[in-house]
């Protein structure tokens, strides 16, 4: 037999080729259902902490339970979808109306008109500390009818660390926050006036 008859033979001989074209896909081919994983897993935890996060503001709107039973009550409904060494931060704040979520305190009374807490401004203390804050919300779940704003923050590392091969994060964060009216089981109280020396 000549190597031009084995060169021909070899060149004619399709075994094996599949294994070949599979070798060529499979990589891509696992990293991106790897990737679809991860990501749906993200997608899913987010669901879930909104949901979890709704119900606990629907059932604290009636008053009754604390900032530590929130936490405990969101932290339990969580732990069982949790990576190890993932971290959950809730945070709970009460303000007087929905527009002062996230806002400064309001300015009653401003001599120059330059929107900035000058000597002679007033001003409602909207978390009853006695000092000009840029967030007017006050720790907690507040009073009847207060707007009591959730917000909840997970830290997780991600299921595949396939984001830090590509110069991703190996952490993933998700944040959901939701703002509910405290039932009107009794008055209001009125933000204090306060008076800039």
């Amino acid at each position: 037999m000549t190597i031009e008859t084995k060169n021909t033979r070899l060149s004619q001989d399709e075994n094996g080729a599949t294994l070949m074209e599979f070798g060529l896909i499979a990589g891509p081919l696992i990293t991106l259902l790897l990737g679809i994983m991860d990501i749906g897993y993200q997608g899913y935890l987010d669901t879930m902490s909104k949901s979890i996060m709704h119900q606990v503001a629907r059932q604290a709107s009636v008053g009754g339970k604390s900032v530590t039973d929130i936490e405990t009550e969101v932290k339990d409904a969580l732990d069982p979808l949790l990576l190890k060494d993932a971290t959950v931060t809730v945070s709970v704040r009460s303000y007087f109306d929905f527009t002062n979520i996230g806002k400064p305190e309001k300015l009653t009374k401003d001599l120059n008109g330059d929107g900035n807490l000058d000597s002679g401004d007033c001003y409602l203390d909207g978390n009853g500390n006695g000092v000009f804050d840029i967030n007017t919300g006050r720790g907690g779940t507040g009073g009847p009818d207060d707007i009591v704003n959730y917000e909840i923050t997970i830290d997780s590392p991600r299921v595949f660390p396939l984001a830090g091969l590509f110069g991703g994060s190996k952490t993933m964060r998700s944040y959901n926050a939701t703002a509910v009216r405290n039932q009107p089981y009794g008055s209001q109280v009125p933000d204090p006036e306060l008076c800039e020396a």
